[in-house]
Parts: structure tokens; C-alpha cells; sequence
């Protein structure tokens, strides 16, 4: 796999940690964090003429950086701080524009996010619908096996999907083009949470044709925290509204989100420039060094714990789980974890949410295979207690 000598030294990462979390909240490098700093700088010079007159210009300008960058309409893609905010925003305005009807369903599937389904519980429950949970099981073997589980479990009352691109518990890539277009044979509208997809995978929003997809900045892409995209199709631009009215929400679907108060815009400012830092090393280089390594190190895991990896290669990305083996409580997994940082200083997930239980790896340029050897070397004597 293609390396990428002496890059760890862009990251101020505590060189005592084996960082394995990155899919967990990603990791700034060094000179996006100047790059930050001076956006901060500049704002703090004068800040009614920064947030007051420049802001609009300068968000307009990121905009068009990160769509081109995810194959999208600029005219459709606004700025919100996370994954979760965007999924919520994407509900918020469909079913203020379509309001749920007693018995009708929400669709998501057995791996999506923990907060996306609380999301899908509470807009069920006020409007007497209910949220199914298509079965995706693993180990999975192809992308039509995935498709078929999730038309499956269509009906004629199915009003939403929302599906992930990358699901956060298992590493799946789902076959999302293929999903949408079912979806869009049977009238139920999309919600894409491509959480983990922004810099994983290559992105073309405008070919996938997803009614909506939300995509973290902070994670693959290593932008600062606080720094996701919204994406609607040109059907539902203008409905889309920011959860929190302010000055500019009935003046059309860019003045109303890039004003909600008074924050701080540097971490999607500084997006454009994390962009380039990749560019520089070469996404095509990247994503493959990324998604070799994640398949190498979760196999020698998963060798050494006598499992075997239950999504393959070509259906995964820099996100990969190895099952455990045997069967691990929420409060364990936490002790666990805790125990790998402070006495082997190896910073990684369990996965306690999905059966059978996982741990989670990530790779970035960062990492080596002697990463996840260090993990593969301790993890089964801490299992076995």
C-alpha cells in the first residue's frame, strides 16, 4: 500500500497514542489549525465588519469550494455544525412542508447512527407513525444483498429513508446510488447520512440524486469541529430551513442558514484549505492508502482474535470492524476501553451497540500496520479478562 513518510508530523497527536479512533472525531492537522487561527484572527480585528459585512462573500466562497469538491449544485448546499444537526434540519423541513399522517413509516436500517434513530422515534411519536429498522446482517457479501433487505422492507406506508452512506457501527459502504433510485421508483424520499463519506470516498451529489444528504467536514476531511454540509435536492430548497430562525430565514435557503447568530464560521472558512492539504498528497493516494491499511490492520485484529471480518473489501472504506468474539455490555466496553488507553495507551472503539459485538479501526495517513499489530498483540488477553 502507498505510504506516506513522516506525514504524522502535520498532526500535534500525542505520539505515546495509537490513535485508532479516527472515524470517531477526526484530528486537525497543525497547519489547518493556523489556518483557523488566522481566520479567528481577522474576525477578532473587527467583528461587526467580519460577521457583519464580509461573512456572506466569504461563506459563499467556501460553499463553492466544498460543492465542486462533492460533485454539487452550490444552490443547494448550506453550512450546519454536524452530521446529527444536518440530519435533524433535513427532517425538520421535510415534515414541516409534509407532516406525517398516523400509520405512516419512517425506514432506516439496523446500522444507523444512535441519534439519527432517538431523531426518527421523536417525529414518530408525535405524529402516531412508526420507525422501522430494515435487517442488514452481517457478515454481508454483496451490494445487492444490502439493496434487497432495504426494498424489503418497503411499504406502501414508507413516506422517508434515511440511510448511511458509511454506517458508524460496522463500516459498511452502503450502495447508496442503487438505494436512492428505488427509493425514487417508489416515491420515498431520501435522507442520506454520508457522516463518514466527506474525504473517505469520492462524492458526486448531483449523479447520486439523494432528495437529501448530510456529510461531516471534521472527520475524513480533518477540518475543524463544528464543520458539516447540507445538501437538498432542487425540489426541496425551498422548504429547507435552519432549526433556528433568524434575520435572514424567508429571504431564501442561504441567508437563513449561514445567519443563525452570532458563532464562530472559522471551521467551515478553514474546510476549503483542508481540501487542499489532501489535494497535495492526492486523494486517489489517500483514500487508497486509507482503505488498504484499515483492511489490513482489522484483519490481523480480527486474526488474532479468532474471528473473521464480516464486510468485504469492496464494500468498505478507511472504517473497519473485527468482531470480538464473544458477547460485551455497554458499561464493559467502556471499562475496556478505558483500560487500552491507560495501560497500553491505544485509543480505540467497542462496538456493544450491535450484535455480534465489534472493535472499530480506523486508518489515516497517519497510521502504520504497526498500529493495529500493537492492538492485535493485547486485545485478546484483555477479553479474556
Amino acid at each position: 500500500m502507498t505510504g506516506f513518510p513522516g506525514v504524522r508530523r502535520h498532526w500535534r497527536l500525542d505520539p505515546d497514542v495509537v490513535q485508532l479512533n479516527h472515524g470517531g472525531f477526526g484530528a486537525v492537522p497543525v497547519g489547518l489549525q493556523e489556518e483557523q487561527r488566522g481566520w479567528r484572527d481577522a474576525l477578532e480585528r473587527n467583528p461587526t465588519d467580519f460577521l457583519g459585512r464580509r461573512l456572506p462573500g466569504l461563506l459563499a466562497e467556501a460553499r463553492a469550494e466544498l460543492a465542486a469538491f462533492l460533485g454539487a449544485d452550490p444552490a443547494g448546499l448550506v453550512f450546519v455544525q454536524n452530521a446529527t444537526t444536518g440530519v435533524a434540519t433535513a427532517l425538520a423541513s421535510l415534515l414541516a412542508a409534509h407532516p406525517l399522517r398516523p400509520g405512516d413509516e419512517l425506514l432506516t436500517t439496523e446500522h444507523r447512527y444512535h441519534a439519527v434513530r432517538i431523531q426518527l422515534d421523536e417525529h414518530a411519536a408525535r405524529a402516531g407513525a412508526r420507525v422501522v429498522e430494515a435487517p442488514v446482517p452481517l457478515p454481508v457479501s454483496s451490494p445487492a444483498e444490502v439493496l434487497d433487505a432495504v426494498t424489503a422492507a418497503m411499504t406502501e406506508r414508507t413516506r422517508v429513508l434515511v440511510v448511511d452512506h458509511v454506517t458508524s457501527p460496522t463500516g459498511l459502504v452502503m450502495p447508496v446510488a442503487e438505494i436512492v433510485a428505488a427509493c425514487r421508483e417508489r416515491g420515498v424520499v431520501t435522507v442520506v447520512d454520508g457522516a463518514h463519506a466527506t474525504g473517505m470516498l469520492p462524492v458526486r451529489l448531483d449523479e447520486l440524486g439523494a432528495d437529501y444528504w448530510v456529510g461531516n467536514l471534521h472527520k475524513w476531511l480533518c477540518a475543524p469541529k463544528t464543520a458539516a454540509v447540507l445538501w437538498a435536492g432542487p425540489g426541496h430548497r425551498d422548504t429547507l430551513r435552519p432549526l433556528v430562525p433568524s434575520h435572514g430565514y424567508h429571504e431564501g435557503v442561504h441567508a437563513a442558514f449561514d445567519w443563525t447568530g452570532a458563532s464562530d464560521p472559522s471551521p467551515v472558512l478553514t474546510a476549503p484549505a483542508a481540501v487542499e492539504f489532501f489535494a497535495k498528497l492526492g486523494w486517489d493516494d489517500v483514500r487508497r492508502h486509507n482503505r488498504e491499511l484499515a483492511a489490513a490492520g482489522a484483519r490481523l485484529v480480527a486474526e488474532a482474535l479468532g474471528t473473521s471480518l464480516p464486510v468485504p473489501d469492496a464494500m468498505a472504506g478507511a472504517l473497519r470492524v473485527a468482531p470480538l468474539g464473544r458477547e460485551l455490555e455497554p458499561a464493559a466496553a467502556r471499562a475496556l476501553e478505558r483500560r487500552l488507553l491507560a495501560d497500553h495507551r491505544i485509543e480505540v472503539p467497542l462496538m456493544p451497540t450491535v450484535a455480534p459485538r465489534y472493535v472499530r479501526v480506523s486508518a489515516q495517513v497517519y497510521n502504520t500496520i504497526d498500529d493495529y499489530a500493537r492492538l492485535a498483540t493485547v486485545l485478546p488477553g484483555l477479553l479474556r479478562g
